[in-house]
């Protein structure tokens, strides 16, 4: 092989190493945009799946209630757990600092934390026509939910722009 067949075999491989890296870094950019586009849909689909959860376990532990002919703090034998409710069944602790915060760790059986996002925990009222108490479950990126005490319904979640 001459010199300048070696500079040219040279001078192929080069430029194709250069096609290859730019076709993979155009991959990668389209596949980081998408995947930030989607992003925020994706937390709210996995909140949503969390206030589903939350609910469902707020019933079965009024469910647990009802059939422990109504005490004011339900066992779950399973886990160990004490948990306070109201008169209604619904699960409420009246006499705690951060009563919405608890709330939360009893449900949920964990932290204030989703998906390694700290999630806030709020207690609200709202005087008309009766006064309610709600608590509000919400993440940084304005996903939330809220959970009314006195009726255990927890709304679907909504997204703060």
């Amino acid at each position: 092989m001459t010199q300048q067949e070696q500079a040219n075999s040279r001078e192929k491989s080069l430029s194709e190493n250069i096609m290859i890296i730019t076709l993979v870094a155009c991959l990668m950019s389209v596949f980081i945009y998408y995947f930030f586009k989607q992003e925020q849909r994706f937390t709210k689909v996995s909140f949503e799946t969390a206030a589903s959860t939350f609910a469902t376990r707020v019933m079965s532990i009024r469910a647990q209630w009802f059939m422990e002919n109504q005490p004011s703090v339900v066992t779950i034998k399973k886990e160990g757990i004490t948990i306070s409710v109201n008169g209604k069944g619904w699960v409420d602790f009246q006499q705690v600092n951060n009563n919405c915060g608890k709330i939360w760790q009893v449900v949920m059986q964990s932290q204030l934390t989703f998906m390694n996002q700290p999630v806030a925990a709020i207690e609200r009222f709202r005087e008309k026509p009766t006064l309610q108490r709600r608590c509000r479950y919400q993440l940084a990126s304005g996903e939330y939910f809220d959970y009314a005490l006195q009726t255990g319904t927890v709304s679907q979640v909504m997204v703060i722009k």
